[in-house]
């Protein structure tokens, strides 16, 4: 019954979502717009547990296994096309770094992922802060 309340809910703000999502990844700089932002924090609501986008830098994993980094306009491009054509949200997630991972990540706060099948795990999240940090990985828009 639960999940079923919550795709009713899901199903009533789609269209909330589509406009919204028309003004996010109109560019690839990993600093979020204020429209961007606001569309993740309703996008996400409970999942984001607290964390707010709003002025943020993201990076953007994604492949099977989260090793790819991916522009915002390819991930606001795919979560558009869903939600247009399925009217289901993408296989996405947020993971906020800690402050030690913010710092070492060369200032970017959370990771996006698109379409990850290997979970999102801390040593994970250490190893992408880490990578880009040391410009192991380059970043689209950077």
């Amino acid at each position: 019954m639960k999940h079923y309340l919550h795709f009713l809910l899901l199903m009533a703000t789609m269209g909330m979502y589509g406009h919204q999502a028309n003004r996010c990844g109109l560019d690839n700089s990993p600093a979020l717009t204020d429209d961007e932002a606001a569309f993740l924090n309703d996008y996400f609501d409970e999942d984001r547990k607290g964390f707010d986008f709003k002025g943020k830098k993201v990076l953007i994993l994604g492949g099977d296994a989260g090793l790819s980094l991916y522009g915002k306009s390819d991930y606001f491009q795919s979560i558009k096309e869903r939600l247009e054509t399925d009217a289901l949200p993408v296989a996405s997630a947020p993971y906020p770094f800690t402050e030690e991972e913010k710092a070492k990540s060369g200032g970017y706060d959370a990771i996006l992922t698109l379409w990850v099948k290997v979970p999102m795990t801390d040593s994970k999240k250490a190893r992408v802060a880490r990578r880009v940090g040391e410009g192991i990985w380059e970043v689209p828009g950077a």
